[in-house]
């Protein structure tokens, strides 16, 4: 699930002494609208020194650089903007009027257009549901089957070799909530699947079980329940991807609560596996083909946990390039494949080549950007040497009650094959 949606309620929480960078942020936008200028710079410095890692925040930096009249340091945050393959549409942003003629500006916003837009997908399948708000993806290997989660409907679908859709599990079936992230087990015959219920953006509404989670588990053979799984506290939670371990074990992200939970196979138990308070919104997850960690993207970047000593290494990379803003995640030939959503103006999927440690990135590879069918593009799945992935979930076809966009509104969702493997010579 997009990372964007949990920031914006977080920005209207804002209070007058600022607390984290989202507030700083929220008070630096007030100052804009008030007219202050000055207090517009200062807040949005504030923010980006907290977290100079968001983009969206080096973007209101430089912008407000530009409107105090600090036209080198405003053309410097572009420049990096547009190395690292992100438009943000400074010529027609009147808030960078001061810097419009400036001499180095029309070289940076061609290198910023050039770098946003690289498109190698073609579709896989279409389905008819506009309503649908897909937002996890599985593939059954056995059955040569894809599916795909509703975060309005809730239910799975699947999606037969033939590309006929037909729901596999129906409405609200055995408790479902919003569904999320999809696993497919193929050595036990079973997926996966995690529900979680965010206010009111459902068809059936169920305001009592709002901020609950669960964790289903079903024999692909029968389609029936296995287990059920779900925290025995009144936090709140919001189960978004997951990864199963060549034991059965699953592991879990939590989003609402920054951590990461297990279902222990052989005991049939859940419970919190990693308390990531230092890792804020942890979404994607993935494991490496060893076996020994699990790589867990953020809203810092992507980090490396053991398996054994449960320690978080924030992966570093040789160039320029960003980590935020990733929903899906996978492992594929000694890479991460990343569906990177939220990070810029610009959606897009990339590949961060890893070293032997398994700690740094060596290589940040731009393989989709800005394609045309991405509406929030979620997350996929690898099949052979392609990645399945849904290109427009619509998870903002919402209005402020919650309501789904009406028809005329809406998109049928797409899934995109990309293909992964290097071209021969």
């Amino acid at each position: 699930m997009s990372i964007r949606t949990p920031f914006l309620i977080l920005l209207l929480c804002a209070s007058a002494a600022a607390q984290n960078p989202f507030e700083t942020f929220t008070i630096s936008q007030q100052a804009l609208a008030q007219g202050d200028t000055a207090g517009y710079g200062r807040y949005a410095l504030r923010a980006y020194t907290m977290a100079p890692f968001d983009l969206w925040f080096a973007h209101n930096l430089a912008r407000a650089y530009a409107m105090n009249g600090q036209k080198t340091k405003c053309i410097e945050l572009l420049d990096d903007l547009a190395v690292l393959g992100f438009d943000f549409g400074v010529e027609n942003d009147e808030g960078f009027r001061n810097v419009w003629r400036h001499s180095l500006l029309k070289g940076i916003t061609a290198r910023a257009k050039k770098g946003s837009v690289r498109t190698a997908s073609t579709h896989a399948f279409v389905l008819p549901e506009k309503d649908l708000v897909p937002e996890g993806i599985a593939y059954d290997p056995r059955r040569t089957t894809f599916f795909l989660s509703s975060v309005y409907k809730r239910k799975v679908v699947s999606v037969l070799p033939d590309g006929t859709p037909q729901d596999l599990l129906p409405e609200t079936a055995d408790g479902l909530f919003s569904t999320l992230g999809l696993r497919v087990d193929a050595a036990r015959n079973q997926l996966w699947v995690l529900s979680s219920l965010q206010a009111s953006r459902t068809r059936v509404k169920d305001p009592v079980n709002v901020g609950k989670g669960r964790v289903h588990q079903y024999d692909l053979a029968t389609m029936k329940l296995v287990n059920t799984y779900a925290p025995a506290d009144s936090l709140s939670h919001l189960f978004n991807d997951l990864t199963v371990a060549s034991n059965g074990d699953v592991y879990i992200t939590d989003s609402d609560n920054g951590s990461v939970y297990k279902v222990d196979a052989a005991n049939r138990t859940m419970s919190v596996w990693y308390d990531a308070k230092d890792m804020f919104y942890p979404n994607g997850i993935t494991m490496s083909p060893d076996q020994r960690c699990l790589f867990v993207a953020h809203w810092q970047g992507i980090s490396r946990i053991g398996l054994d000593d449960r320690v978080p290494v924030l992966l570093t990379a040789k160039q320029k390039t960003t980590m935020t803003g990733i929903d899906g995640l996978s492992f594929y030939d000694g890479a991460l494949i990343a569906v990177q959503n939220s990070a810029g103006p610009q959606s897009r999927v990339m590949r961060f080549d890893l070293n032997r440690t398994y700690d740094a990135v060596t290589k940040a590879t731009v393989l989709e950007s800005a394609h045309p069918d991405h509406r929030i593009p979620t997350t996929g799945v690898i099949v052979g040497d392609d990645l399945y992935y849904i290109a427009n979930s619509q998870l903002q076809s919402f209005d402020a009650e919650g309501n789904i966009l009406p028809p005329a509104m809406l998109h049928a969702p797409v899934v995109l094959k990309l293909p992964l493997a290097a071209p021969q010579p």
